[in-house]
């Protein structure tokens, strides 16, 4: 079947729910709907229907929000089994978890970090629930290099000039932009058959920390720091998560890009199935992501 009507939720704010919702906006292919608390103030895009909800997400408002929809896509892992429960009750043929991460269902992947162990859990339930008028497709993005230099998460201080290398920083992992990986989702909408019951990968580039640092050298005209993350660092972050401190997950998600053990390379390991091989993605090379960022940051220079 061919998707026209597409409920988003998680639409506000600047991640990904934001360039989804723009992507969706700037397609006259799709009939885009936000799902939104009554309280939310977000002022969306005027070609864009809101149905808003009480902010406890009541089931029965879920469920009639939801009637006619072809899909419903969760941004955010925040309040995702209610919405995911209420779209199979309102017989949504397609759902889109709050995935935009590595491979999940890689079983080291989930050992390592409980992000990823969250996400797999979610993929297994909606795998039970498949069938001839329910299915799901999850994107798996690996890291928003733009998000993810403003974040300093991949070990790249672009603020400081400083770099902490994880294996000498030499593993070229998969990443993406959060408007190219928006992009990808809108393509996957558009081939309902090849992303059916799939995690479909999202790789525009591979590339090092060492070749983002030696290209952000020549274009912010400066030298990092460099340090490199311990070699016990795993060890020590799920010693940290289990004594509560949970600010140490963020760290395993950057293990999950840049060590070479958890296969964010996704070209280079050969995961499938490629949005790139599915559909028509436009080009994208890094040094181009990190021009428009250095632009756009005139304080790091």
């Amino acid at each position: 079947m061919a998707f026209r009507n597409i409920m988003l939720y998680g639409g506000g704010g600047s991640n990904i729910g934001h360039h989804i919702l723009q992507a969706l906006a700037a397609d006259s292919t799709f009939c885009a709907t936000v799902l939104a608390r009554e309280s939310s103030k977000t002022v969306f895009p005027a070609s864009v229907r809101v149905v808003k909800v009480p902010d406890d997400f009541p089931h029965a408002d879920l469920v009639r929000a939801m009637a006619g929809q072809d899909v419903v896509i969760c941004a955010p892992q925040e309040n995702q089994e209610n919405i995911l429960e209420a779209a199979l009750e309102a017989r949504v043929p397609r759902f889109y978890p709050s995935e935009w991460g590595m491979d999940n269902a890689d079983p080291k992947n989930q050992e390592m970090s409980p992000v990823f162990k969250s996400k797999a859990k979610m993929a297994s339930y909606l795998q039970s629930k498949e069938n001839a008028t329910f299915s799901w497709t999850a994107i798996a993005t690996s890291i928003w290099l733009d998000w993810a230099l403003d974040n300093i998460s991949i070990g790249i201080d672009s603020f400081a000039h400083k770099v902490e290398y994880w294996q000498n920083g030499t593993h070229s992992p998969s990443m993406t932009t959060l408007a190219y990986a928006a992009q990808a989702v809108v393509a996957s909408l558009k081939h309902p058959e090849a992303t059916r019951n799939q995690r479909i990968f999202v790789s525009p580039f591979e590339v090092s920390q060492r070749e983002i640092v030696e290209m952000l050298e020549e274009l912010q005209g400066v030298k990092y720091d460099v340090s490199h993350v311990p070699g016990d660092i795993i060890e020590r972050t799920h010693a940290r998560i289990a004594g509560g401190d949970m600010k140490a997950v963020a760290v395993t998600i950057a293990a999950g890009v840049l060590l070479s053990e958890y296969h964010a390379d996704f070209v280079t390991s050969g995961k499938t199935p490629l949005i790139e091989s599915i559909a028509d993605m436009p080009s994208l090379g890094v040094h181009e992501v990190l021009a428009a960022w250095v632009e756009g940051h005139p304080k790091s220079d």
